[in-house]
């Protein structure tokens, strides 16, 4: 193929031809000659020994799963294993649109000798989860003169897999440490009386009782038999419902309704390992993509990461579907804690609801509410700040009247924004332990 310098000495040859019949000059009619024959000539001298077959290419990169957010550095060894020599050659390492080149270059041009090798390396940024590659890797080979290329694309890729940001945990393992969370967010365990190691008080002797749980100074002082209660904590089985419907993908790039869902799924599957609680997650819309059920094992938080990094929003949310899927793969009671936007018809998901009540679990409804996601009204003309404020107010009282529905089940909603999505997963999720909802 030809060059960019090719086409100009094609399109000089072109020129000075035509000038020198125009202007009857011998001699620009020759340049323009020698430079078209020059370039026809070399065209075929090139193709013959343009072969890069005896080039390889090996790619190392130190992961292939990362958060979003974190860096990847990528070494890309060229080899020449054949016996010639190349006197001009690039290599380029092609990496996903969305990422950034942090440090370095990813491509190298240079001269290499049969049997020799040479290496470069770059460092690049995944900033959206999600499932990506690396590559392809092109090679190209120009001629001595830059009149010319050849190039080869090497169809070997390399899949990165990019969890959701880990930020939030971060933040709320400093804020634990400085013992704020509790503060803050009110952070309280479940405590059931029975056989456990923590003292609740004391109640009267009753036939059956123990005798190691008689407290004989206390029964001294009341004039009868008094034992000793103690308390021991329960966990909770939840069920993080994730919408990945196509109006989940409503709102800011990478601030979108869903990104958020993600976030927070995340952050309540790591409340709930930490306090020893089983959470499962469940990504869906018009199907079940991924079902994570509820577990302690220790890889459990990756695979909730893996089945989060790869959710799209697409299609439409089919909500009795997704629960008789879930409902069938349970055995104890549960908190079902949707993140949707109710932005479907509300006839599925109140069907949906039933089902989950009637098979003696719970729910509640974290549902972000699109305008607020979105381009603030502030940003728009008189004509567009009209509009879009009818269109808030409709929602709303659609949404209303869904909530109002769902209260009939003793299912509350609770509307989120960007600010406070966070916040309230994790309140929510206290007030669930707290109350001893779904104890198993």
């Amino acid at each position: 193929m030809i060059t960019r310098r090719g086409f100009v000495v094609t399109f000089g040859g072109i020129f000075l031809l035509t000038s020198g019949f125009a202007y009857t000059n011998f001699y620009l009619t020759l340049m323009g000659v020698y430079l078209l024959v020059g370039l026809v000539v070399t065209l075929p001298l090139f193709a013959l020994t343009a072969n890069l077959s005896g080039i390889e290419v090996d790619r190392h990169i130190d992961k292939t799963k990362v958060f979003s957010g974190d860096f990847l550095r990528v070494r890309v060894t060229i080899k020449n294993v054949s016996h010639r020599h190349f006197d001009f050659i690039e290599v380029w390492d092609q990496y996903p649109e969305t990422w950034i080149l942090a440090i370095g270059e990813n491509f190298i041009a240079s001269r290499i000798e049969p049997g020799s090798s040479i290496t470069f390396s770059y460092i690049l940024q995944a900033r959206m989860r999600g499932r990506y590659y690396l590559g392809p890797t092109e090679v190209i080979m120009r001629d001595r003169l830059g009149l010319h290329y050849y190039k080869r694309t090497l169809k070997a890729r390399t899949e990165i897999l990019v969890y959701p940001t880990w930020k939030d945990v971060r933040r709320m393992e400093t804020l634990g440490k400085q013992r704020q969370l509790g503060l803050m967010f009110g952070a309280h365990r479940t405590k059931v009386v029975g056989m456990g190691t923590d003292f609740a008080g004391y109640r009267d002797y009753v036939p059956g009782d123990a005798f190691r749980l008689i407290d004989w100074k206390a029964s001294a002082r009341r004039g009868k038999m008094i034992v000793k209660q103690f308390e021991m904590e329960k966990n909770i089985q939840i069920m993080c419902m994730v919408d990945s419907s196509g109006s989940m993908g409503n709102g800011y790039p990478e601030n979108t309704k869903l990104e958020y869902a993600i976030r927070a799924a995340v952050l309540l599957s790591y409340m709930g390992i930490e306090r020893k609680d089983l959470v499962g997650t469940c990504v869906f819309s018009d199907r079940v993509y991924a079902f994570v059920p509820p577990s302690l094992r220790p890889n459990h938080m990756y695979d909730v990461l893996e089945a989060l990094a790869i959710a799209e929003p697409i299609g439409w949310s089919n909500f009795p579907e997704a629960v008789e899927y879930v409902v069938r793969q349970l055995t104890k009671r549960t908190l079902f804690i949707f993140l949707t936007d109710l932005e479907e018809s509300p006839g599925p998901l109140l069907t949906a609801m039933k089902r989950v009540i009637a098979n003696g679990h719970k729910a509640q409804i974290i549902s972000p509410f699109g305008p607020w996601f979105e381009a603030p009204v502030g940003q728009f003309g008189p004509v567009e700040r009209v509009l879009a404020e009818a269109v808030q107010e409709e929602l709303w009282a659609r949404r209303s009247k869904i909530s109002r529905a769902l209260s009939r089940f003793g299912i509350d909603v609770v509307n989120v924004g960007p600010e406070d999505f966070l916040p309230v997963i994790i309140k929510q999720y206290n007030l669930a332990k707290q109350r001893g909802v779904a104890l198993h």
